[in-house]
Formats: C-alpha cells, sequence, structure tokens
C-alpha cells in the first residue's frame, strides 16, 4: 500500500500565528487528515473515504499542536461536506460541532475522476454522523450534491474566495482537501496541514485565478516554478500543478510516468492525430480496408473498431486502441478522459 500525505501539521508561509495581529481578518485553511484512500489504492474507487485510526491520530496532535487556539478563536468554521472534511474539523475542534459552523460544496474536493472524489447521499451523511443534522448549510444541501454542474477549479476558487471575503467574520477556518486547496494556498497541502492566509493573500490568489496569461510557472508545481525546460522533461508528471500523486499513480499504471513519456505516448499522438483528421473526413461508402498499399489506421485499433469513421472513434472508449483493455478504460475515467477525444 502507497502511504500518501503522512507529515505533521505545519504552516507554510512566512506568517505564523504568533504574528498574527488582533483583529486583523485571518483565514486559516486546513487540508483534511489521512483518508482511506490516502494509503490504499483500492479505496481510490470508494466514495467519501472516512479518515484511518492514524488520520484520527493525526487530528489530536493537530489539536494539540495548534488547532486549538485557531478553532477556538475562529469565528467562523467553513467545511466541505465530504466525510474526511467533517471528521477531522470535528476533531480539531475539540469533538464539538457548534453554531459557527457552515457546511458547502463550495470548498469540496476537485472531481478528477476518482471516486474517492464523490460525496454520499445526504441521508446516508446523516445517518453515519447524525451530529451534523443542526448545522448550517445542511438544509440546503441536496441529496446528491456533488453531481451538480460545476465550474473550472480556478473559477470556483474565485468563487470561493469572494465569498469568504463577503463575510463579516474576521478569524475565519476552512477544512477542505488537497486539490481544491492547492490553487488556494499555491502549494499542495499535506493531511491534516494548515496554512495561514490574511485577506492580501486571499485578494492576490482570487485576482490570479481571474487572469488570463501564459506562464510556464502557472502550469507547474511551486518546487519546478524555476526549473529549466530540461530538467522538467525529465521531470515526475507530479511537476504540473493539479494533476496531484492520486492522478499521476493511476497514469503510470497506464505508462507515463515522466513529461517526456507523456510527450512521446503513441496513444496521445493517435487521439490528437484523430482529433485533427476528423473535420476532413468526408461521408462515403468507400472500403479500402482490406486492399494493399491503400492507407488505413487498423494497426492502431481494436480489430472490434476497425472501419468505423473518425467520429465513431473519438467517442469510442480508450480501449478501441490496440494494446489497451477495459482496465485501461478505467484508469483513464479516473483521470476524466472518458473517450479518445
Amino acid at each position: 500500500m502507497a502511504s500518501r500525505g503522512r507529515s505533521r501539521s505545519r504552516s507554510k508561509g512566512k506568517e505564523t500565528e504568533a504574528e498574527v495581529v488582533s483583529g486583523k481578518r485571518q483565514i486559516c485553511v486546513v487540508r483534511h487528515s489521512q483518508a482511506l484512500h490516502n494509503v490504499c489504492e483500492d479505496n481510490l474507487w470508494t466514495p467519501d473515504n472516512p479518515l484511518t485510526p492514524e488520520g484520527e491520530t493525526m487530528c489530536e496532535h493537530a489539536r494539540k499542536e495548534w488547532a486549538k487556539t485557531i478553532f477556538e478563536e475562529a469565528e467562523l468554521i467553513v467545511v466541505s461536506p465530504m466525510m474526511r472534511a467533517l471528521q477531522t474539523a470535528f476533531i480539531m475542534n475539540g469533538k464539538v460541532a457548534d453554531a459557527r459552523w457552515l457546511i458547502t460544496p463550495m470548498c469540496s474536493e476537485h472531481l478528477s475522476g476518482a471516486t474517492c472524489d464523490e460525496g454520499r447521499p445526504k441521508s446516508e451523511l446523516l445517518t453515519a454522523i447524525p451530529w451534523v443534522h443542526d448545522l448550517a448549510g445542511i438544509k440546503e444541501l441536496d441529496e446528491e450534491w456533488w453531481t451538480a454542474p460545476r465550474d473550472e477549479e480556478p473559477l470556483r476558487v474565485s468563487a470561493f474566495l469572494k465569498f469568504l471575503e463577503g463575510r463579516k467574520e474576521q478569524k475565519i477556518v476552512v477544512v477542505s482537501h488537497g486539490g481544491f486547496l492547492t490553487y488556494v494556498a499555491g502549494f499542495y497541502m499535506q493531511n491534516a496541514q494548515h496554512h495561514l492566509m490574511s485577506a492580501e493573500d486571499c485578494q492576490l490568489t482570487k485576482q490570479k485565478m481571474n487572469r488570463t496569461t501564459l506562464n510556464i510557472q502557472d502550469a507547474l508545481s511551486k518546487e519546478y516554478e524555476k526549473s529549466p525546460f530540461r530538467e522538467i522533461v525529465k521531470a515526475p508528471l507530479t511537476c504540473f500543478r493539479g494533476l496531484g500523486k492520486k492522478r499521476c499513480a493511476i497514469l503510470a499504471k497506464t505508462g507515463p510516468k515522466t513529461v517526456s513519456d507523456l510527450a512521446s505516448w503513441k496513444y496521445a499522438k493517435v487521439a490528437a492525430s484523430l482529433c485533427e483528421l476528423a473535420p476532413l473526413q468526408q461521408d462515403g461508402i468507400l472500403d479500402v480496408s482490406h486492399e494493399k498499399l491503400c492507407m488505413n489506421i487498423n494497426k492502431i485499433l481494436d480489430q472490434e473498431w476497425e472501419g468505423y469513421s473518425f467520429p465513431e472513434l473519438l467517442d469510442a472508449p480508450i480501449s478501441a486502441l490496440s494494446g489497451l483493455t477495459e482496465t485501461h478504460d478505467k484508469h483513464m475515467k479516473a483521470l476524466g478522459l472518458k473517450c479518445i477525444r
């Protein structure tokens, strides 16, 4: 089993708890503690995983080290409606959920395609942890809230920060997830890690989410922002901002492990070629697939898909390509890739 995100909680950045001026607006973002899918890949395919026993212990340690003060001083505690976030907030808050809490899908995890990023029906959540029943935001939560249409992550983050900006509370805690908080904090947070942000920090992040620029640094994780291209080419796919260890592990099962691998991956090249050629196709009945010296693409296709038109192939599952199977379809679906297109 691969372990992910087990480091202890520390605030990353220049500002620390001791440096926060009384009365100054402070946002403390917290990533949920260790959940089942963080330590067992099989649980990537189970929805709304709870914390592991180790994850609960990490919350207890965090409360002793920093969370007790942060949570007690908070005027508003905003929590994702996913089990692991709710459990994290509950334990770090001294196993109490009170009137300061607000449950909202605005800060739920980015839907990567892996089932673990999906929620559970509200009715099941209320049965599993009935203490959330009377918390603000629960009444408004849809039964299958995670299925609602969503904006792209930069727009979601910008909208969420604008929402926080409009709140009257000066000290706010947000308990959320690694993918979503990468956009908010600007780096990938570990399980049970916290990060303090000022109003100015939030404003800068919101502006960054709203601007349109061509900047290679915006495509890279913080570790690789200043790396030369020759190093980036050899880097693991985790160098891409927002891709994350979870997605990279899934992609590695199919083949590519580095930037160079992905660029030269034949299936990516074939898919791109089909997308380019499809608009040039003309309807007709001419079939030369079985004639010698005539151009066709049968060698790159599974036999079942030979002879299909370009538009049909673009909507075909990944396993339509020769050498890939239905197992690869499952892996690609977890990355948000449901067809060749």
